[in-house]
């Protein structure tokens, strides 16, 4: 029955999407770009698929459709991500950050939204951070967020530029009534957005303002009727909807992002994505109780090979004395972002390129990261002595590939030196 509730839904929205992309093509949307920007923010992919639909029903001129699907397939020169000064965002931390001008637009907004002393808190934003670092905002500035390799970034860079940031972890509680304006960016799930509105709704003053980013109406079958739910939700926070702005916030195409994308084939404009704004006022006491802050036990750990951002899932027992990268996708690149994919649980080594692998020995893999790692910095890290030739002969074989792996992203950014016949490898294995 469930099944069947889905096969509905996903009809109907890809007759939402299809009635959509017909209009826009009407309208002049001609070419891929143009189409992406006309449409309330449909992924490439449900992009292309539509198209597909309507030439085979006659509904749009084949030379037209032909004319986009072209477009899509070009590769167009990329640019690496340097203008961010983070470390890359990794799939698994559902980390996609705003252009340069939604990130302004943001901060100004909830200036403009605030008193003239008011205090601002930047909830799990490190993209807005760093960008907060530059601006002559004239406010108290807070950033709350996880201890990890990003947050570690953000406290050298504010450390560096005078410390204009208060920066504070998750971890250390989360906090009540201090800040008028909060701005967050959760991750477009249920599960991610409650918690995460709720923690604003404490931090924020009585009447100050909450600014967050939601899924438009492109994005999937169940993003209205998620917003709705949000919304229904935040009343209970003490949160009224005073404005509601589709499509005005702008992201970067994240590295593992256009990496899944040209797994398919397909290449579209480097900031294509977009976000509604929702502002939120806080004008009464929650009926809620307040966020408990905790911080479970992770389930992969991380280690840094060059730019490269290794995960690799935690395991109690080790089931195999031999170790391997074994493929898990033709090309090893998974074509898609979307947690629903079935493939995703079976990953047990995950790079910021969107690799993913199985392996049987996840410690082996760890300790010839950790190696590679401290090579890179010439710490002399090494990992625990193994018992036998075998185990170390296969954790120089293993720390070899994942060095290779690491040269093969560089290229792929833009920050290594070109080499087509390394680049057309598809890495297995096994």
């Amino acid at each position: 029955m469930i099944a069947s509730r889905r096969s509905l839904s996903q009809a109907s929205f890809a007759s939402r999407v299809d009635i959509a992309t017909k209009a826009a093509i009407t309208d002049g949307a001609i070419s891929f770009a143009a189409l992406l920007r006309g449409l309330p923010g449909v992924y490439p992919t449900e992009v292309l698929a539509s198209v597909e639909r309507l030439v085979g029903d006659e509904a749009i001129d084949a030379a037209v459709a032909t004319s986009i699907r072209r477009e899509a397939a070009i590769t167009t020169t990329t640019v690496a991500e340097g203008r961010s000064l983070l470390p890359l965002p990794h799939p698994l931390d559902y980390e996609w950050r705003f252009t340069p001008d939604a990130a302004r637009s943001l901060l100004n907004r909830a200036a403009d939204l605030t008193p003239a002393e008011g205090d601002l808190l930047l909830f799990g934003t490190p993209g807005l951070a760093i960008e907060a670092l530059t601006l002559p905002i004239g406010r108290r500035l807070a950033f709350l967020a996880e201890s990890n390799r990003i947050t570690d970034r953000v406290l050298a860079l504010n450390r560096a530029t005078g410390s204009p940031l208060s920066i504070a972890f998750c971890s250390g509680g989360l906090p009540r009534e201090s800040a008028d304006a909060v701005l967050l960016d959760p991750p477009w799930y249920l599960d991610f957005v409650r918690p995460m509105l709720s923690a604003a709704a404490h931090a924020c003053r009585p009447g100050g303002v909450v600014l967050i980013s939601l899924a438009p109406t492109g994005a999937r079958p169940s993003a209205e009727t998620d917003r709705h739910i949000i919304v229904r939700f935040a009343r209970r926070l003490g949160l009224v909807v005073i404005d509601h702005s589709p499509l005005a916030i702008g992201y970067e195409t994240p590295f593992f992002e256009r990496n899944a994308l040209a797994a398919a084939d397909i290449y579209p404009p480097p900031q294509w994505r977009r976000g509604d704004l929702v502002v939120f006022r806080k004008a009464y006491a929650s009926t809620r109780p307040p966020p408990v802050s905790s911080v479970g036990r992770r389930e992969w750990r991380e280690v840094g090979i060059g730019r490269m951002r290794l995960f690799i899932r935690r395991a109690d027992e080790t089931n195999s004395d031999e170790a391997s990268l074994t493929s898990l996708v033709d090309g090893d690149i998974l074509p898609t972002v979307s947690r629903r994919d079935p493939r995703r649980p079976l990953a047990k080594v995950w790079t910021s390129g969107n690799r993913i692998f199985h392996t049987d020995n996840p410690q082996l893999v760890l300790e010839a990261a950790i190696s590679c790692a401290g090579e890179a910095i010439g710490s002399g890290v090494q990992p625990r002595l193994w018992g036998t030739i075998r185990e170390r002969e296969t954790l120089e074989r293993i720390a070899t590939e994942l060095r290779a792996l690491a040269a093969i992203e560089a290229q792929e950014e833009g920050n290594g030196p070109t080499n087509a016949t390394e680049r057309s490898v598809a890495w297995r294995w096994s």
